[in-house]
């Protein structure tokens, strides 16, 4: 007999529930006491689609390895759109940053009770948030060139692997922002 669900069909409604609670976090700034809700609640939609996106583009690099027909072509527009969204959520997040400078705000709270933890978290951060616009960027051009290059799989394999530790250095750096980005905005609700 046949099972009524499948494996397949639960891990994918596993995986769009998992992704529908994802997205859901930032609303939680339109609770919060911030001036600034609107643009928290933005940036974090913004951020969260860019680690979903890049966590997509992490699956996407075994098609690309494996030299399946169309992973070039789809793991190229997954580099995009993470760039797109990455590139708002960055621009979001500086949109923040005014607030965060404001007297009686996070960066105040953070210098007067751990002045090291502002050097991490905001500083660090900022840095950090930075990289994965232009790892993808880089990520999404060589895989142009390589998809339109013709190239045998053979002369392909070593751009291929660039690529990879490109798009693997990305989602790194994507979520370690995204931990300090949390751990900033739970220092701000408190």
């Amino acid at each position: 007999m046949k099972p009524f669900i499948s494996a397949k069909d639960l891990a994918i409604t596993q995986a769009a529930a998992a992704a529908f609670l994802f997205i859901c976090v930032p609303l939680i700034n339109v609770f919060g006491t911030s001036m600034h809700k609107t643009e928290g609640m933005l940036h974090g939609l913004g951020s969260c689609a860019a680690v979903l996106l890049s966590c997509q583009c992490i699956h996407g690099i075994y098609g690309l390895l494996r030299g399946k027909a169309m992973a070039a072509a789809k793991l190229e527009l997954l580099l995009w759109l993470t760039a797109i969204i990455n590139f708002m959520a960055i621009a979001l997040g500086n949109w923040l940053y005014i607030g965060y400078r404001l007297p009686d705000e996070a960066q105040q709270w953070l210098l007067y009770n751990i002045p090291s933890a502002h050097s991490v978290l905001m500083e660090y951060k900022e840095f950090v948030s930075l990289f994965p616009l232009a790892l993808s960027v880089c990520a999404a051009v060589l895989t142009r060139r390589v998809r339109r290059s013709g190239l045998a799989a053979e002369e392909a394999a070593g751009m291929n692997t660039v690529i990879a530790v490109l798009v693997t250095l990305m989602w790194i750096t994507l979520l370690i922002a995204f931990v300090l980005g949390i751990g900033l905005a739970k220092l701000k609700m408190v």
